[in-house]
């Protein structure tokens, strides 16, 4: 009797409607979203945000090491990428060849992005200098109709950070590589978690 009692409840929760079941027959109104539609939800948002992304290559170099049977030769690329609305990001990264080399530096930089806080004139809210390595790099706020007074590497970083109006100066070291940084360590003292600073 208690057999037959226990078949009957589970055989009405299996054809109540309004219980939701997931795709393993577990109770998703009891037990939330199983782990499949989680990570198809985030999934999805990454790959809406990746969508907005856009790559510039700033450098792509040669590099050979020497081994025991003679150089190695590999390419390294150094890749900036930005979705032009205050997220902005670097990578450098090695590959066999130039494609494989700037791939593995464009999939490192979109998980290194920083969010940077720009003011009503698409520009920065204070100046500031900063030193990286050997590089100095001065930015300073601009009125709007400025226009970006920016050159070599350091404009394709500064608008794909969505930035429209600043000066900018570099000086000391013009290494591609430590200005790309000293820009970047620059940006990160205009993130929203340093507004208390």
């Amino acid at each position: 009797m208690e057999q037959q009692v226990k078949k009957d409840f589970q055989q009405r929760g299996r054809n109540n409607p309004s219980q939701p079941q997931n795709s393993r027959g577990g109770n998703a109104a009891r037990f939330g979203r199983d782990k499949y539609s989680r990570n198809k939800a985030r999934n999805q948002r990454r790959s809406e945000q990746e969508s907005d992304l856009q790559a510039k290559v700033i450098l792509v170099r040669r590099v050979t090491r020497v081994v025991k049977g003679g150089k190695r030769m590999r390419f390294s690329a150094l890749v900036v990428v930005g979705n032009s609305n205050g997220q902005v990001g670097y990578a450098i990264k090695k590959g066999m060849d130039y494609q494989d080399s700037v791939n593995k530096a464009t999939t490192k930089a979109k998980q290194n992005l920083i969010k940077i806080d720009l003011d009503e004139n698409f520009s920065l809210k204070f100046s500031s200098l900063t030193k990286h390595k050997s590089s100095v790099v001065f930015l300073k706020p601009a009125k709007s109709g400025t226009g970006l007074i920016a050159g070599g590497f350091l404009r394709p970083v500064l608008e794909l950070a969505g930035i429209k109006n600043l000066y900018s100066k570099i000086v000391r070291s013009r290494n591609k590589i430590a200005g790309v940084q000293a820009v970047l360590e620059a940006l990160k003292r205009y993130s929203s978690k340093n507004d208390n600073l």
